[in-house]
């Protein structure tokens, strides 16, 4: 397991050396018989730190000093600091002291230090080494004085070799380095009972056999980012922002030390961004919001099954309790006068004792189905309380009206008889009566929320709610019922008025702003998740500046002309602005991952907009690797959307495109017909198309994007997708042969067990495959099915499947996968042991994507080395 450069697990600063970059030569031998050695490479410059004095500890023995200097040695961290090591960078030692960074020149290799005058000391000295595919290369370290060495931040094992006159100390250690930019940092003490020089001799060799030019040295930071950064650095999981819009509670978590999740809260001026509060001991705050009068912040902490919310009053500093260890805490939400809670308490019944179970209905095959919910309310701080559900329906969706006097649920049941196979029910109940009056049922509608007064509700759902009132399609032609849509609804007259019909942006969430009546939507915009503001009774919607590219937070203050915007863009990690509402300005609050991103180095990222046969113009972007030279050729990877939504340019993500392109590539983002953000009729091509218009499109745009770029190599372009996209992937190579290899994560590769077999395949089918079944639309079930078309596949093809996936199961990578092996066909299965859909686990995400790159590093490199070291030959059995 590799480690971060960028975070170090150690509370004492690292140290490191940088290296010049050197072209190593390697000798030439003219005797056939003889395998040639490698010419080992001297850094010419390293990094290194001051003198760190070992001070004996009190009471030492002096005879045992030797050993008292050789234990203290042992126990230092193998690095210090927590930036990356540059000239002139400084770190903190012992003591409040500080250090920096000095360069120093190496002659053959070799560099000396003044012994200290009494006692000991050790020094740090670091080295980058680039390399542009996976590799071992060996480090040999010679001194007399005892030497410890870490490659990323992980201990690297050096084994001592004999010594003798020539060589009174000789360290030896294999490096496994993947392709991208590795730390080497060595630690060396100052032996008082050893009579040589304080001197250190450096020396890499890489394989005999292996380019000059595939490795390199230097002494600079600078690299492109990696998996470990990405999953490592800080990161927000969420914002709150206090009814005036001064404070806001910020969630972050990271992984300093590569593999412990660590998370805490945090509470920021949003003026300044000056830090108020900081929560890092204890449990970390779970759910969390404001409480609406005054400032006082409200969270939950779980303790087994049991959980408590707290509430803690920033102008006291008073923290009491809301709720003490409820079982089974599903959502709360504080009433808008803050007088009572309202929070949902879970159930789920006892299983059969004879370990039968009756499937009710295809819902019922989701081992969760079955638990329900009600509704229950506290007042404080009298502590009483009342329940406002029952029944064998859940409620959801719930809001309280700004007077405390209605609340708005959702309520849903099965209904396998109709698209989209439940109902959908809204209900207005009396707060003080607790009386119920349902207000409409439409299985098209997901959301609701109330206008300030209390009069109007906006609702959220797909163009088909109210008979096809969002509906801007032509007659019969079936909408996408992925797209969002936005509905006012009178509670008055019940009549509804849909309000982004010529919208182009789809709709995925809303606030109704308090403070100026605005509705501010965040929205799926073609590349971008943008945020857009409409003012009902004035016509058109006006787009929010954020910041950002991609948005996936958005909230406004109750009492305040201030917004938040959490979220990033194709070169940027997550960050947070702050928006002026009135002026429509944003400004940076908090960038978390600043530290450990601020050596690495981007490519570009443009759009690029490819010009079909058909005449239609396919929108998509390009990442470009860091140092792009157009005079050079690339492979080519192109990459597509999933299920219906379009690739936006996030950063990170499940796919990391940032990543693949620091590793060489140049990526294709092609978001074909179908996607969703590129207004009704384009998101409608999606339903019962499987891959009738979309791979032509991929294919017929990879083929533009080719011609149109001379430093895309056509013989080496891979393309991969997930879930739908895994499916499209699998379609298209029964459809051409211009693909060198591709990558199908969870993809369908027969419709029809898909449909029946996957726990959403019947409900996504109601959309994607809307009033088509098996047996009556047998053209699109098999035909566009991968499966039945296998004979057809000439790409090699890496399956990668979540062994415990319950929404595309992993029997769709079995038997794609079965079929290519009878066939003789080149194909790859790895199943990740224990995850599902998503690859959530941090160590098998790691694996996961290594699995992919060293995958295409075989295939469209032609460097298996990567792929043959992390899945060799089994030795055991065959």
């Amino acid at each position: 397991m590799r480690t971060s450069l960028s975070r170090s697990p150690f509370i004492f600063p690292a140290l490191m050396i940088g290296l010049l970059l050197v072209t190593p030569v390697f000798a030439q031998e003219t005797e056939t018989e003889v395998a040639p050695e490698a010419t080992p490479v001297h850094p010419g410059e390293i990094l290194v730190s001051g003198e760190i004095p070992l001070l004996l500890p009190a009471f030492h023995d002096d005879e045992l000093a030797g050993v008292v200097f050789s234990d203290l040695f042992e126990e230092m961290p193998v690095r210090a600091g927590s930036a990356l090591p540059a000239k002139g960078r400084g770190f903190a030692g012992p003591d409040g002291s500080t250090d920096k960074w000095r360069v120093k020149s190496l002659k053959d290799g070799i560099i000396t230090f003044d012994r200290p005058d009494d006692g000991s000391a050790v020094r740090y000295l670091a080295f980058y080494i680039s390399t542009d595919r996976w590799q071992k290369i060996s480090l040999t370290v010679t001194s007399a004085h005892p030497v410890k060495g870490a490659l990323d931040g992980a201990s690297l094992a050096l084994s001592k070799k004999e010594a003798d006159e020539e060589n009174p100390g000789r360290f030896e250690g294999e490096m496994k380095l993947p392709i991208g930019k590795h730390l080497v940092v060595l630690r060396t003490m100052a032996d008082p009972e050893v009579e040589e020089d304080w001197q250190l001799g450096l020396a890499i060799t890489a394989d005999a056999d292996a380019d000059p030019s595939s490795f390199g040295l230097d002494v600079s930071p600078e690299r492109h980012v990696d998996i470990q950064t990405v999953l490592n650095a800080p990161r927000m999981s969420r914002v709150e922002l206090s009814p005036d819009g001064d404070l806001v509670a910020i969630r972050l978590g990271d992984y300093r030390n590569g593999e412990d999740h660590e998370q805490w809260l945090e509470i920021r001026d949003t003026k300044t961004g000056d830090l108020a509060y900081l929560w890092h001991t204890g449990q970390t705050p779970g759910a969390l919001a404001w409480h609406p009068v005054g400032r006082k912040l409200t969270w939950q902490t779980n303790t087994g099954e049991k959980a408590t919310v707290w509430q803690h009053d920033l102008a006291t500093g008073e923290t009491a309790t809301v709720l003490a260890d409820v079982e089974k805490l599903g959502s709360w939400a504080w009433a808008p006068d803050g007088g009572s809670l309202i929070y949902e308490i879970t159930r789920k019944p006892e299983a059969d004792s004879r370990k039968v179970k009756r499937v009710l209905h295809p819902a019922d095959r989701q081992p969760w189905w079955r638990g329900r919910s009600h509704l229950m309310q506290i007042f404080v701080p009298d502590g009483l309380t009342r329940r406002l559900t029952a029944g064998p329906v859940s409620p959801g969706g719930w809001e309280i009206s700004d007077d405390g006097k209605k609340m708005l649920f959702f309520t849903g049941e099965q209904d396998i008889t109709q698209r989209p196979f439940s109902t959908s029910e809204l209900w207005l109940m009396d707060m003080e009566t607790l009386t119920v009056e349902k207000v409409l049922s439409d299985p098209w509608i997901g959301g609701a929320t109330f206008s300030p007064d209390g009069k109007t509700l906006c609702l959220q759902g797909s163009p088909s709610a109210f008979d096809g009132l969002g509906n801007s399609l032509a007659d019969g032609v079936q909408p996408n019922d992925y797209g969002g849509q936005l509905y006012l609804y009178d509670l008055a007259s019940g009549e509804a008025e849909a309000v982004a019909l010529d919208f182009r942006p789809d709709i995925n969430s809303v606030t109704w702003s308090r403070f100026d009546g605005a509705i501010y939507a965040r929205t799926t915009d073609t590349q971008y998740n943008s945020v857009y503001r409409f003012k009902p009774g004035k016509n058109g919607w006006e787009r929010i500046t954020t910041g950002l590219e991609v948005t996936s937070q958005f909230t406004v203050a109750r009492n305040a002309g201030i917004g938040l915007a959490r979220g990033s863009s194709a070169t940027t990690p997550n960050r947070l602005y702050a928006v002026n509402l009135e002026s429509n300005k944003a400004r940076l609050l908090l960038d978390p991952g600043a530290g450990e991103y601020q050596d690495v180095v981007f490519g570009e990222v443009e759009n690029w907009v490819a010009e079909l046969p058909s005449g239609m113009k396919l929108d998509g972007f390009v990442y470009y690797p860091p140092g792009f030279d157009a005079s050079k050729k690339y492979p080519v990877i192109v990459y597509y959307y999933g299920g219906t939504s379009p690739i936006t340019r996030d950063f990170g993500g499940r796919y990391p495109k940032n990543i693949w392109a620091g590793q060489g590539y140049v990526i294709y983002v092609p978001n074909p017909s179908g996607a969703t953000g590129y207004g009704q009729e384009y998101a409608a091509r999606h339903v019962n198309d499987w891959g009738i218009l979309t791979a032509p499109e991929v294919i017929e745009g990879t083929k533009a994007f080719l011609a149109a770029h001379d430093f895309a190599d056509p013989t080496r372009v891979g393309c991969m997708g997930a879930s739908y996209g895994g499916f499209l992937t699998e379609y298209i190579i029964t459809q051409t042969d211009i693909f060198a290899a591709a990558v199908s994560h969870a993809g369908i590769s027969d419709i029809s067990s898909y449909w029946g077999e996957g726990m959403w395949g019947y409900a996504y089918g109601s959309r994607a495959l809307a009033n088509s079944f098996p047996w009556k639309d047998r053209e699109l079930f098999v035909e566009q099915s991968p499966l039945f078309h296998a004979d057809k596949i000439t790409t090699p093809l890496l399956l990668v499947h979540g062994d415990s996936d319950i929404n595309v199961p992993k029997g769709e990578s079995d038997q794609l996968f079965t079929a290519l092996k009878i066939l003789g066909k080149e194909v790859e299965y790895v199943q990740i042991v224990g995850q599902d859909h998503h690859i959530l686990d941090h160590k098998q995400r790691i694996v996961w994507n290594d699995t992919i790159l060293a995958y295409l590093a075989k295939y469209l490199k032609g460097r298996p080395a990567w792929w043959d070291e992390m899945y060799p030959a089994p030795k055991d059995f065959r």
